[in-house]
């Protein structure tokens, strides 16, 4: 009891002025399309809620946070984040429904803050998403080395797995200047690879998704081992920040014949898919992109920013351009299944009006190697958007 009662102590005094700061903050995040599409079948045009997600994030001790974030923006309610993590010294251990850590691009960024609105073809493809789990971050003050280990259910479904057995994330950078925390420095760097290792049940393999979220490849179902692995790259200097990343899966198939469970499973040829991308963007006013998750920020501070809007007058706040050009071959090196993949690109032009409103136009295109089951004559793509965000995140 006396123990308890000196942790209940050290508890209150590691607690934050709670009459100057609530610990419990509402999360929203809301972003609002115009969309014109090269084609019906992958979408419609006009005006659509891309997102609205809603939660809260509670931080009663400096070292302890829970979070919980559903999507509204869908034919029904779907929970997005759903976790408590606590931080002790190097090392945040974190339980429940959250991203896994493979793609910085999908993983380190808010989705509301890329320089282009939507992920990369790549991402979309290869990347595990979500899923509920135990994981453990090492990032050592005194080393240039960030590490995740991560063990989940691996079915991207806060409700359970869809076989017995877990998977497996793992992922290791190097990071110096600016991306070691940095901010002051001129220059970045971040290095890594990480890997994914699962085995899925009658699972839809690895697909092509476009980025208004149109599936032009689908690809037969995978069952047995996955293991997708991973490469990424990225590189700040001043306002300019290049990013690379790649990536390769393999997935065993095999099906029933005979109806029994009890019975060996027929193998099937081993599906191979590999893709890679290149993003550059460019800062053109306001302080560059730091390591961390936000958005750029303007040169002027946040005091003079509310007081511009105060007076009527628009914030100057920060302008960045940004390019991608990416190459996806999926389906390989199986006889009996189509083969599929695409080459695409995309450009667009955001302003961070402030730290919680941001706007934007984007255009992608894309050409696929086999034409889509919905238009058998079409193997060109396109999209444009205007996006409007808003984020008290």
């Amino acid at each position: 009891m006396r123990h308890l009662r000196w942790m209940w102590l050290w508890a209150l005094a590691s607690t934050p002025a709670l009459a100057e700061e609530p610990w419990v903050k509402p999360t929203l995040v809301g972003e609002l399309d115009y969309r014109q599409h090269g084609s019906d079948v992958e979408g419609f045009d006009g005006f659509t809620l891309a997102r609205l997600r809603l939660g809260a994030e509670a931080r009663p001790l400096p070292w302890l946070v829970a979070r919980g974030v559903a999507e509204w923006a869908q034919e029904k309610p779907a929970l997005i984040d759903a976790f408590v993590a606590m931080t002790l010294g190097d090392v945040r251990l974190s339980l429940g429904l959250n991203k896994t850590p493979l793609f910085p691009s999908a993983h380190d960024e808010n989705l509301q803050a890329r320089a282009i609105p939507e992920l990369s073809g790549l991402a979309q493809s290869f990347w595990a998403r979500r899923d509920l789990g135990l994981e453990l971050r090492w990032s050592p003050s005194h080393l240039p080395v960030e590490t995740w280990v991560r063990v989940g259910n691996g079915s991207r479904s806060p409700l359970g797995n869809d076989n017995q057995l877990p998977a497996l994330d793992a992922r290791v950078d190097g990071r110096w200047g600016r991306s070691a925390g940095k901010p002051e420095s001129f220059w970045g760097v971040r290095v890594g690879a990480g890997a994914h290792v699962e085995s899925a049940y009658d699972r839809a393999g690895i697909g092509g998704i476009g980025a208004q979220g149109f599936v032009y490849y689908r690809p037969p179902p995978v069952s047995g081992s996955r293991t997708v692995a991973e490469a990424h790259a990225r590189l700040d200097v001043g306002p300019v920040r290049v990013a690379a990343e790649s990536a390769a899966a393999w997935e065993r198939r095999s099906r029933d014949t005979d109806g029994n469970p009890d019975t060996p499973r027929e193998a099937l040829p081993r599906l191979e898919s590999q893709g890679a991308s290149l993003e550059v963007s460019w800062v053109v006013w306001g302080k560059p992109r730091d390591d961390g998750p936000t958005w750029p920020r303007a040169d002027e501070d946040s005091t003079q920013a509310l007081q511009t809007l105060r007076e009527g007058r628009i914030p100057r706040g920060a302008l960045e351009v940004a390019g991608r050009v990416e190459r996806l071959w999926l389906g390989r090196g199986a006889p009996d299944v189509q083969t599929g993949g695409a080459t695409s690109g995309a450009l667009a032009v955001r302003w961070w009006t402030t730290s919680f409103l941001g706007v934007g136009v984007a255009g992608y295109v894309q050409r696929y190697d086999t034409a889509p089951l919905e238009d058998p004559d079409r193997r060109n793509s396109w999209l444009v958007l205007a996006r409007t965000t808003v984020s008290f995140n």
